[in-house]
């Protein structure tokens, strides 16, 4: 072969070759990133509208279904979902895989810009963004007071978290957002006493006029004083709280009114909306983005850094810094395990290897194949802007034993060629070329499975897309590897001629215990070839029993795989679970610290639980009846997290008026794994359907936290304006909503510049003990536009002109493909995934079938149960053109459409260990165990590869008759395949045995691997031989004759037509 005639002449060179792909990966190494996942681009666009004071109804009516309506038209769109809530409208806005989501945003952008003027005049600027999982908290820190200032209050513990530490935090390079949590913001409250300010004759108008203007620093211009200019400011800013006591609001005859007459002046707190609770206590709580894009653990460890530095500042203001939750810190030990694996993996496949060369010289030639791939492949990751994650280093880890095949195979036969007599470079040359086409299609049939993987379709494709050119690239590098630096070092380092006795066996008698046992093993491999050569000989002779044996096998093992069960990713324990809470719809925040606190018991009261860190409030849709808990679990010994779950969910059900659930963490906060979508033009339809479909999803075994976004509704009290009477008087309903929402919401009316140079807001609004009645409510005036002469206008008091009505409102109103909707989610256990998606769809269809379910309501399963569904989709996909592509490169190799089919026969046999040892393990059907399966589907050739090329070769090179050839091309290849096959299942020996953080993810593609290739392995020695002599024996010519035999016809009269139809196959 050129590769190994060059490098058996060039040495240097070839070393050189290798010692710049070595120091290539080791420079590109240092500059990748760690990250717990690939950077997938979702192209998904989200919409946020502040509509201060609004109800749900209002903001869907008046906002949401708007810009749904503008942006439908939009190109690529693949759904529209929306979230409609006191005050605040969301849309999520998903776009097809492939769509630019850079173009995308800037045309959502482009047509809300075109209906703005159709919006609400007093709503914020809608914030239109990338959705990207760093939206979501990597990083939350509590603030607190340290153990010289215990007494420290929340506004100054506040003031330290919002002005220093937040400030400081943003300047880091990676931070993408700092979102506080739980803090008492310092604010200037004007409470209105509302007779006071009639008995003044004054609207509430005028008081927020005046305290705007009267509080502010105007730029006035420039005076000319000689060769001088001097500007001029008309500063009003209040110097201290008490100014605003003085503040002229209006007058009554002549006399100025200033605010202390009809408002109290309170320097307090801003009302809260969020809360956080670390530990028992109420905190103050930052919680940290990264960048979109950004890197998780460099952007932690960038933090980490920073607070160290800052720790004697913080010690001078009094207050400590802890970590509540850091996911960065799972990350690094994820990819810590993945690492070990791959250096405990290649030191087993190092030792087996020895074992079977028995000598250390060949084995550190072989070895040598492992280092140089893994470094090589840091190139091509650095060149595509991979990331170390938990995909690339587990393709490398799973890679451990194949990288080491290629160099196997080549030196294995190297040293039988140097065994019958042969000059080390001639042997290095001649049994290299004789090997090579066998290596080649080997490593070809890997890549022609990786190469579909690493172009799956949809969100799981963009996943997996490292892995398999991580893998495709580590395989090649191996393949070019053994063609050049095995043969060349084969050639110059040649094994010692003394260590070999007559037999060609290395004898170690009187040496180390270790030799001792190598020895003992060479000899039970030779006693295994001559079981085997009796093994295959009988196998030649009973064709008909070994297939029907092969063939039962597979059947069996198909039939055995509807026990596996199917999830859509295996459930691991990575140390932490996530839970979600709902209080009672209208509830209170201090309602909802209830429900958390007794929630927060009832979590720490389950063994194995270290601590709770409770939020409310927090995230794109939160609320002050809603939250959140992050429950991190002990280390070291504990039960497993399946065990904890189960009784955190226990405990949780004791704790009345609140709806709670609790599942694993990830860092796309906590999504449930069955997710129902109600939908209907009509949102009565929905509401009499959702009471239907969450009972049948609760009478589903294996469905637990059944819960339903349809809320019991929030108690409402509505002012219905009497539009007659407000004519007559002269009011209008823009007055009346202006007068109603400064002073039941409160209105930031203008800024106050604090003693540190802060800006704090000042807000006009009723005191809290007059927010609580209604009937204060009904006693406020209004300003009428009748004009009684004098520039004065009558008082109208509220009653007169509206009539209050209580009611009950949604507290959240839900789209989807500007269709109500209304989500069904459920969590899973005692069963997988797809047998409660599969009874889910029969209850629903038998909803459906009985004529239950109003019409035109439809019934959508998302979540991990549409997911699943694609992903299946798109594995069968990858499956079917992994085959094709191997069968393609194996016809292409041996020039033959028939040879392949003998090769492949191997595929479905390596499905009998597949599903058993599935089943020995426990382990269920997965995206995990689907890429293992495609895996094994290169693997599993190889073996088939290798011995049918050689019997090919006896046959066709040396006249050797066919049966003779197979049985003598399976001894002579039994030793690399056994090699190859257990330096596979070394190298996958630590992802097997799930051990460290988040192992159990991985494990599933391991054990699905090693089954694959135990079964396969035993199977290919015995089945590939007879299928491949049956396939040789068949041809059209001797179909023609057994026919023509069959039913009677009579012998052709043209003599030599078989020889002629014949001589092809010979």
């Amino acid at each position: 072969m050129f590769l190994s005639d060059l490098s058996i002449r060039r040495p240097v060179f070839t070393v050189c070759i290798m010692l710049a792909l070595v120091v290539l990966g080791l420079f590109s190494v240092k500059s990748l990133g760690i990250d717990q996942y690939p950077n997938t681009d979702i192209p998904t666009v989200t919409v946020s509208v502040v509509y201060p004071g609004a109800s749900p109804e209002s903001v869907k009516q008046d906002v949401v279904r708007k810009i749904e309506e503008a942006v439908n038209p939009i190109e690529k769109i693949k759904e529209i979902s929306s979230t409609s809530q006191e005050g605040l409208g969301t849309l999520v806005i998903q776009f097809h895989l492939g769509r630019n989501v850079d173009n995308a945003l800037n045309d959502v952008r482009t047509k809300i810009s075109q209906i703005r003027r159709d919006l609400p005049n007093n709503i914020e600027e809608p914030v239109i963004s990338k959705f990207d999982p760093a939206q979501l908290p990597v990083l939350s820190l509590v603030v607190k007071p340290d153990a010289k200032h215990p007494g420290m209050d929340d506004r100054e513990l506040t003031r330290i978290a919002e002005d220093f530490l937040k400030r400081r935090i943003e300047n880091i390079p990676g931070v993408g957002k700092v979102d506080p949590v739980g803090g008492s913001t310092r604010e200037i409250l004007v409470q209105i006493d509302p007779q006071k300010l009639e008995a003044q004759g004054l609207s509430l108008q005028a008081v927020k006029n005046a305290l705007a203007g009267d509080t502010m620093a105007i730029p006035s211009g420039n005076l000319l004083q000689g060769s001088r200019e001097v500007s001029v400011k008309v500063d009003a800013k209040a110097k201290s709280v008490g100014d605003f006591d003085h503040v002229i609001v209006g007058n009554k005859e002549g006399r100025p009114i200033e605010l202390r007459e009809v408002a109290t002046v309170v320097d307090g707190i801003k009302e809260k909306r969020s809360l956080a609770r670390l530990d028992g206590k109420d905190v103050v709580a930052l919680e940290i983005q990264r960048q979109t894009g950004g890197n998780t653990v460099a952007m932690v460890t960038a933090v980490d850094k920073a607070l160290e530095e800052l720790k004697p500042e913080l010690a001078k203001q009094g207050v400590e810094v802890a970590v509540a939750k850091d996911n960065a810190r799972f990350i690094i030990d994820n990819v810590e395990d993945v690492n070990v694996s791959i250096y405990v993996g290649g030191l087993l496949t190092v030792i087996i290897v020895f074992f079977f060369l028995k000598s250390w010289r060949s084995t550190l030639i072989t070895s040598l194949t492992l280092p140089v791939s893994v470094i090589s492949t840091f190139i091509i990751m650095r060149a595509l802007d991979f990331t170390l994650n938990t995909m690339t280093l587990m393709g490398l880890s799973l890679a451990i034993g194949i990288l080491i095949d290629d160099a196997i195979v080549v030196r294995e036969n190297i040293t039988r060629h140097a065994e019958m007599g042969k000059d080390h470079v001639t042997a290095a040359r001649e049994g290299t070329a004789e090997i090579g086409p066998a290596v080649i299609a080997t490593t070809l049939s890997i890549l022609a499975v990786f190469v579909p993987v690493a172009f799956m379709g949809g969100i799981v494709g963009k996943f997996f897309f490292p892995f398999g050119i991580v893998v495709a690239f580590a395989v090649a590098v191996s393949l070019f590897v053994s063609f050049t630096l095995d043969p060349m070092l084969s050639a110059v380092w040649p094994d010692p001629e003394h260590e070999k006795s007559a037999d060609g066996h290395v004898h170690y008698q009187g040496r180390n215990p270790i030799m001792r046992a190598v020895e003992a093993f060479g000899r039970m491999l030779d006693r295994s070839e001559v079981l085997y050569k009796g093994a295959i000989e009988w196998a030649l002779e009973h064709r008909k029993t070994v297939m029907v044996a092969g063939f039962g096998s597979w059947v069996l093992a198909m039939g055995l795989a509807g026990l596996l069960g199917n999830n859509f990713m295996p459930d691991y324990d990575r140390g932490d679970l996530q839970a979600t809470f709902k209080a009672e719809p209208g509830s209170s925040l201090a309602a909802t610290r209830e429900k958390a606190l007794a929630l927060e018991k009832a979590a720490q009261s389950v063994p194995g639980v270290a601590f709770a860190y409770t939020t409310i409030g927090t995230g794109l849709n939160g609320t002050v009846d809603s939250g959140g808990m992050y429950i991190k679990l002990k280390e070291g010994r504990r039960p497993n997290q399946i065990t904890i779950r189960r009784q955190i969910r226990e405990a949780f059900r004791a704790v009345p008026g609140v709806d709670a659930a609790v599942g694993a963490a990830n860092d796309w906060g906590m999504a449930f794994p069955i997710m129902v979508a109600v939908q209907a033009p009509d949102r009565d339809a929905v509401i009499q359907a959702v009471p239907l479909v969450k009972e049948a999803l609760r009478g589903v075994p294996g469905a637990v936290d059944v819960t339903t976004s349809l809320d019991s509704g929030k108690p409402e009290l509505r002012l219905v304006v009497d539009r007659k009477a407000a004519s007559d008087l002269g009011v209008s309903p823009a007055l009346v909503s202006q007068m109603v929402r400064p002073l039941v919401d409160g209105e930031k009316v203008a800024k106050y510049e604090d003693e540190k140079g802060e800006q704090r807001d000042v807000r006009v609004r009723l005191a809290d003990q007059e927010r609580r009645l209604s009937a204060q409510l009904a006693s406020m005036t209004v300003q009428s536009t009748k004009d009684l002469g004098g520039g004065k206008h009558p008082l109208v008091r509220l009653n007169q002109v509206v009539r209050f009505e209580e009611g009950i409102a949604p507290a959240k109103l839900q789209r989807h493909d500007l269709m109500e909707e209304v989500e069904i989610d459920a969590n899973f256990e005692g069963a997988t995934l797809g047998e409660v998606s599969e009874g889910a769809a029969r209850k629903v269809a038998e909803l459906k079938a009985s004529g239950k379910l109003p019409e035109g309501v439809r019934v959508e399963f998302l979540g991990q149960t549409r997911d699943q569904k694609e992903t299946a989709g798109y594995m069968g996909t990858s499956l079917l053109l992994a085959v094709f592509f191997i069968y393609f490169v194996l016809a292409s190799q041996f020039e033959s459409f028939k040879l392949p089919v003998a090769i492949m026969a191997s595929l479905p046999l390596s499905m009998v260990g597949m599903v058993m040892m599935l089943l020995v393990t426990g382990d269920s059907m997965s995206m995990m165990t689907s890429i293992g399966m495609i895996l094994l589907m290169g693997l599993v050739t190889k073996n088939a590869i290798l011995l049918v090329d050689h019997a090919l070769h006896l046959e066709r090179e040396e006249g050797i008759s066919r049966r003779q050839a197979i049985i003598r091309a399976g001894t002579v290849r039994l030793r690399p395949i056994l090699m190859t096959s257990f330096a596979m299942i070394g190298g996958m020996a630590p992802l097997f045995f799930a051990l460290g953080a988040g192992a159990e993810m991985r494990a599933p593609m391991a054990r699905a691997v090693v089954g694959g290739l135990i079964t396969s392995t035993g199977l290919t020695l015995i089945v590939v031989p007879v299928f491949f002599e049956i396939l040789e024996d068949f041809t059209l010519a001797k179909v023609w004759a057994w026919t023509r035999r069959r039913f009677g016809f009579a012998e052709s009269p043209v003599e030599g037509t078989a020889s002629v139809v014949e001589a092809p196959d010979a």
